[in-house]
């Protein structure tokens, strides 16, 4: 914390204010690198706070430009996971499109989720479909075999066709 933040932390608690208020204050007055970094460089996002206190729980971001194309290319829906990329071992959802060319495109640049349940697949699926018009569908999605994002993916798009996709990475 930089001294601002260390001031207003002290004030407000000198005059009774809760730490869940004071974390929503400094949010407010400060907002967060990631969340600076998304707004300035075009992109949309949304986060997803836990049930029992403020901490964000997922964060769902997509380039502007990544969304046009997928306006543009909704067909095809392509979702791979990783898992343990990162500090907190928050799985990492990917979401991915295919043009008319069969060319590739990454739409969501990245979800990152708490756990892989089928809340959490299913909130990020949420926020992916509101980015297409009512009538804009995928019409296939392809997934790995985890069961909670399959679950989700019957939920949120239940008209689309589902296949499995065993991805390949070949040594050289």
């Amino acid at each position: 914390m930089n001294s601002d933040q260390l001031d207003m932390v002290e004030s407000l608690h000198r005059t009774g204010v809760k730490p869940q208020q004071i974390e929503a204050a400094l949010r407010e007055k400060f907002p967060s690198a990631l969340e600076n970094f998304l707004v300035g460089n075009g992109f949309t996002f949304y986060t997803q706070e836990s049930d029992t206190d403020d901490r964000t729980e997922e964060i769902f971001f997509c380039h502007n430009k990544s969304h046009k194309m997928w306006r543009a290319f909704p067909e095809v829906l392509m979702i791979d996971t990783t898992y343990n990329t990162n500090m907190h071992d928050w799985p990492l959802v990917q979401f991915i499109g295919v043009t008319s060319t069969s060319k590739s495109f990454c739409i969501a640049t990245t979800a990152f989720v708490i756990r892989e349940r089928q809340r959490n697949f299913t909130w990020a699926l949420e926020k992916l479909k509101q980015m297409l018009d009512d009538c804009m569908e995928p019409r296939v999605i392809l997934t790995d075999t985890n069961q909670a994002l399959m679950n989700a993916c019957e939920a949120v798009f239940s008209n689309a066709t589902k296949n499995l996709c065993r991805w390949h990475i070949s040594e050289k």
